[in-house]
């Protein structure tokens, strides 16, 4: 983040290098949303979160990130709605002001083959991840400029290698992320800047929800062939967005930081290290309630 922003935090050293920043997070409810929140918050920045649905969820996660640092909350939003993006903006700028970190973290598709898709699907996942990112960047603009100040998108490894029924969110996150270079170099003559954060697998409710059956089978599979030896947590993956958020990163502008742990370069080797666990007598079960894996 530029020097304005520096300045005004200038009270946030050492294990709080956020101290006196306020960072917006959609979707912050569960998942690496929430993760994220909590992050912020012990790094010293004032949260505001958004759900769609998930009014206790998100409570919760206020109430984690208020004991860390005051003045966290939650906003409810549907980013299918134009008006309801355009409403959110209008509360933050009339209780915050200002903004220094806006982190589009939500998302939403339907899991299904590409030929299987309703044009109302497509729709709605594109307006999530590219129409309304575009409108949040709009909005968000006149509030992190006066402080230098960053957005953050966070994508997919469905982006870069093939997930079975994901095709239409691998579409759109990867939309998303061009728009974080182009908008990079929109902003960053006015000093602010735009950074992406493609985390690989998180052990999440989505990715249960997904792999169904194989769960289980899933995190012990990444547990005995990732190159850390360990299934990332929603807090493990939050690392790497914290660090997009430090003055530090400001170089990072652009990019797109791959936050995997060397577990995407390795799969060659670590699908034949899984498919040599598999007993030869093993029968394969139903796999119609696993997208991921069907």
């Amino acid at each position: 983040m530029g020097s304005t922003a520096a300045q005004a935090g200038a009270e946030g050293t050492g294990t709080r290098p956020l101290a006196g920043r306020t960072a917006l997070i959609t979707g912050g409810s569960r998942g690496l949303g929430a993760a994220t929140a909590r992050r912020l918050a012990r790094m010293g920045a004032r949260v505001v979160l958004t759900y769609r649905q998930q009014a206790d969820e998100a409570a919760r996660v206020v109430a984690d990130c208020e004991a860390s640092t005051s003045g966290a909350r939650a906003e409810q939003v549907d980013l299918l709605h134009e008006e309801s993006v355009r409403d959110l903006f209008d509360r933050v700028a009339q209780r915050d002001g200002e903004l220094d970190l806006l982190i589009a973290n939500a998302a939403a598709t339907a899991l299904k083959p590409l030929l299987e898709l309703k044009m109302h699907q497509v729709d709605k996942t594109f307006a999530i991840t590219i129409r309304h990112f575009i409108l949040m960047a709009q909005l968000g603009v006149p509030l992190l400029e006066p402080r230098g100040g960053r957005i953050i998108a966070i994508s997919g490894a469905d982006t870069i290698g093939y997930i079975p029924a994901h095709g239409l969110l691998a579409a759109a996150k990867a939309g998303m992320e061009t728009l974080v270079k182009y908008l990079a170099c929109e902003l960053g003559p006015r000093g602010m800047t735009a950074i992406g954060v493609l985390p690989g697998f998180i052990d999440t409710d989505s990715i249960k929800l997904m792999a169904g059956p194989f769960h289980a089978k899933l995190v012990a599979a990444e547990e005995q062939t990732h190159p850390l030896r360990a299934a990332a947590t929603p807090d493990d993956a939050s690392e790497a967005v914290a660090l997009a958020c430090l003055d530090e990163a400001r170089w990072l502008n652009g990019q797109i930081l791959t936050n995997d742990g060397g577990g995407l370069f390795a799969y060659m080797a670590r699908f034949g290290q899984a498919w040599s666990m598999v007993p030869e007598d093993a029968v394969m079960p139903d796999v119609s309630n696993a997208p991921m894996i069907g």
